[in-house]
């Protein structure tokens, strides 16, 4: 018995030592665009929430909103590989009410610009090939596919009516 207790404190050594290591070989910066990442596409969630709680679940926002909640399901095993504790999702609270579906289209037209920017902005610096294809993924979604159906949608051309693929 005192031999498999010492077998799995040693595991579970080692698994913290594997955790730390991966973390320390992640530059801060690069620690912080993940946190960032996922702070972003949570506040995009949230805000797609608010708007679906006051205005009904119409598209675009209830296409997007499954995409969202996928991109924060890929942006989380990075965490787990680098060993860098996942920010919890506070964002409902801090997010703007608004008093139109156009109106908030327009901000989420400007939400998805900034995202697209943000992610443009990490990979400049962001060497970890997998944490590159993760950030091209997602801003590929903002650009091409929510993006649009958010200009389509503040622009009165109906709802956005998206691509209905959730991505």
């Amino acid at each position: 018995m005192k031999r498999i207790v010492k077998s799995i404190f040693l595991v579970v050594g080692i698994l913290t030592i594997a955790a730390t290591t991966y973390a320390q070989q992640l530059n801060k910066q690069t620690q912080q665009a993940l946190i960032d990442a996922i702070n972003d596409e949570y506040k995009a969630k949230a805000i797609y929430q608010k708007v679906i709680d006051k205005f009904g679940a119409g598209r675009p926002f209830s296409n997007i909103i499954k995409a969202e909640e996928i991109h924060i399901g890929e942006l989380k095993p990075l965490f787990k590989k680098y060993g860098i504790e996942v920010p919890k999702d506070e964002w409902y609270k801090q997010v703007p009410e608004f008093e139109t579906q156009t109106e908030a289209c327009a901000a989420a037209v400007k939400a998805e610009i900034d995202n697209v920017k943000m992610y443009d902005g990490f990979l400049t610096f962001v060497k970890e090939q997998d944490i590159v294809d993760t950030f091209k993924r997602l801003r590929s979604a903002s650009q091409d596919n929510h993006l649009p159906a958010f200009q389509r949608c503040a622009g009165g051309t109906g709802q956005g009516q998206g691509r209905g693929k959730g991505k």
